[in-house]
């Protein structure tokens, strides 16, 4: 018997799924990241960037999925 995938969704009633790209907040600040993990009760997210600071758990309704070309931009300059 396989574990079953928890749904999830964010702020706009997305549905999340593993590898999406989410904004999301951290402490005083708007971070980007990228779902990592979907828990039975939150997501795994991985912040994107150069100051990293590891994996957080996150409420789905904390989340907003990003998609599109502004994205991607950020992904190319700020990824490594």
């Amino acid at each position: 018997m396989s574990k079953e995938v928890p749904e999830h969704r964010d702020k706009l009633d997305r549905l999340i799924k593993v590898g999406d790209c989410v904004a999301y907040p951290s402490s005083n600040s708007l971070v980007i990241g990228v779902v990592s993990k979907l828990n039975p009760k939150m997501v795994g997210v991985s912040q994107l960037g150069k100051n990293r600071w590891g994996d957080s758990n996150k409420y789905s309704n904390d989340l907003v999925i990003l998609d599109g070309p502004d994205v991607t931009m950020y992904l190319i300059k700020n990824s490594g």
